[in-house]
C-alpha cells in the first residue's frame, strides 16, 4: 500500500476543441489497469455541460479546471490536448503547489495560432453534417477509431452554434501568458502525433517547447491531431511513467528542490511555491517563530537577495524532514555556513522551518538589515527583531 507521501498523483485529462470527457476513456482504462486515478474534466459548453453558459473564454476554462485541481485528493499531474494544453498550463501555473508535472498533447501554443479570418472561419462556424464531421477528423489524423468519430459528430451537434465560434477563437487569440517564458517550472513532457497535420513539429519545436526550460518530447507513432484516442496505448504509458515519477520524488524531493529554486529566484512568489498555509518559521536571527505563510514569503525574499554568494553543500533526507548545510558570504564578503531544516506534508509543501547560521555576527547583521527593511515596509513588526535579555 501506498503511503500518502508516495501515492500516485491523479491524472487530470482535459479534452481539446468540440470533443468529450469521453475522449479520455480509452488512455483512462489502461491507467486504471495501472491503478493511476484519473479524472476527466469536461469543458464547459462541450460534453455533458452545454447547457453552461458562458463566457467560453481560455480564462473561465481555467477558472473551471483550477477548482477541481484544488478539491481532488493530493497532487495531480495535468493532462491536456490540443486547446486543453492551453488551459492546463494556465492552472499549472497558478496552482504549482498541487500540479507535479505538465503533459500536453498535440498542444496548441498558449500564444494561440492566429489563423487569418478566412482560415479560422471553418473551425468558427464548421459543418455540423455527420459526413462532414468525419471528414473533418479524418482530415488531422492517421487512425481515428470510426466508432468514435461517428460519436463525437453526435457530441458536436449539441453545441450551441455561439459557442462553438466563442471556442474557436479563444484557441486561436491564445492568452498573453503565452508570449513569456511559462510561469509553470514544473516537469513539463510534450508529445504529438507524428503525422499530425495541424499542430506540426515546427510548431512544438519553435513556439511550446522552448516556452519550458527541461522539457521532454516524444513522438507518438501512428497518430494524427488525436494521439489520446488514435494510439491510447502508448499515451497511456506516458502518462503512467510521469505520474510514476512524480509519485516518487514528489514529496520527500520536493521541499530542498523548491528552496533551492526559490533562493535562485529569490522573489515572495518562488518561496510562496514552497511552503504550506499553515508554514512556521524560527531562525537563529528572529526573536520569536513566524507564523503566517505571508511573513515568511517577505523575509524570505528580502534574506536571500542579502547573499553573494550561496551554496548548498549537503542534502540529508529523513522521513519528513530535509536537512541542507549550506556556505554562503554576505555584506561584502562576510563568510558564514549554517544549517536549514525542513518538515514536510503529506503533499511536499513545507510546514516547519529552522534556519541557523554561524557566527553570531551573521546573526547581529541579517537580524539587523532584514528587520530594517520588513519593519519600515510594514511587513514584519520590530519585535521580531529585537533581542532583549532572556530571549
Amino acid at each position: 500500500m501506498n503511503s500518502p507521501a508516495t501515492k500516485s498523483p491523479t491524472a487530470v485529462l482535459v479534452h481539446g476543441y468540440l470533443d468529450d470527457g469521453a475522449i479520455w476513456n480509452s488512455v483512462r482504462t489502461v491507467l486504471d489497469e495501472r491503478s493511476i486515478p484519473s479524472i476527466a474534466f469536461e469543458l464547459a459548453g462541450m460534453g455533458e455541460r452545454t447547457a453552461d453558459q458562458g463566457p467560453f473564454t481560455l480564462a473561465r476554462w481555467a477558472d473551471d479546471l483550477e477548482s477541481v485541481v484544488r478539491t481532488a485528493q493530493g497532487p495531480v499531474v495535468l493532462v491536456g490536448h490540443s486547446m486543453g494544453s492551453q488551459i492546463a498550463e494556465l492552472v499549472a501555473a497558478r496552482s504549482a503547489e498541487r500540479v507535479r508535472s505538465l503533459v500536453l498533447v498535440n498542444p496548441i501554443p498558449l500564444a494561440g495560432t492566429h489563423l487569418p479570418p478566412e482560415q479560422i472561419a471553418s473551425f468558427q462556424a464548421p459543418d455540423l453534417v455527420l459526413e462532414a464531421q468525419r471528414a473533418f477528423r479524418g482530415s488531422l489524423a492517421t487512425a481515428f477509431p470510426a466508432e468514435e468519430s461517428d460519436r463525437l459528430a453526435q457530441v458536436v451537434l449539441r453545441v450551441d452554434p455561439s459557442t462553438i465560434a466563442d471556442t474557436a477563437t479563444a484557441w486561436n487569440n491564445g492568452h498573453p501568458d503565452g508570449q513569456e517564458p511559462s510561469k509553470y517550472r514544473g516537469s513539463v513532457t510534450v508529445l504529438r502525433g507524428e503525422n499530425d497535420p495541424f499542430v506540426t513539429e515546427e510548431i512544438v519545436s519553435t513556439y511550446v517547447v522552448p516556452r519550458f526550460p527541461g522539457a521532454t518530447t516524444q513522438a507518438i507513432a501512428d497518430a494524427g491531431h488525436w494521439a489520446h484516442a488514435e494510439n491510447p496505448a502508448a499515451v497511456a504509458a506516458v502518462i503512467s511513467s510521469v505520474v510514476e515519477a512524480a509519485a516518487s520524488n514528489s514529496a520527500d524531493a520536493r521541499p530542498a528542490k523548491a528552496w533551492t529554486t526559490a533562493f535562485e529566484e529569490r522573489t515572495e512568489e518562488s518561496f510562496a511555491d514552497a511552503l504550506a498555509p499553515n508554514v512556521r518559521m524560527e531562525a537563529s536571527a528572529l526573536a520569536k517563530p513566524l507564523e503566517r505563510k505571508e511573513q515568511v514569503e517577505a523575509l524570505m525574499a528580502v534574506v536571500s537577495s542579502l547573499y553573494e554568494r550561496l551554496e548548498f553543500v549537503r542534502t540529508v533526507q529523513d522521513g519528513p524532514r530535509t536537512y541542507l548545510e549550506w556556505e554562503a558570504t554576505a555584506f561584502g564578503g562576510f563568510e558564514m555556513k549554517g544549517i536549514t531544516i525542513l518538515t514536510r506534508d503529506d503533499e511536499g509543501l513545507i510546514t516547519e522551518i529552522a534556519i541557523h547560521h554561524r557566527p553570531l555576527g551573521a546573526v547581529v547583521q541579517f537580524a539587523a538589515k532584514a528587520g530594517a527593511t520588513l519593519t519600515a515596509a510594514g511587513l514584519i513588526g520590530a519585535d521580531y527583531f529585537n533581542f532583549t535579555e532572556g530571549e
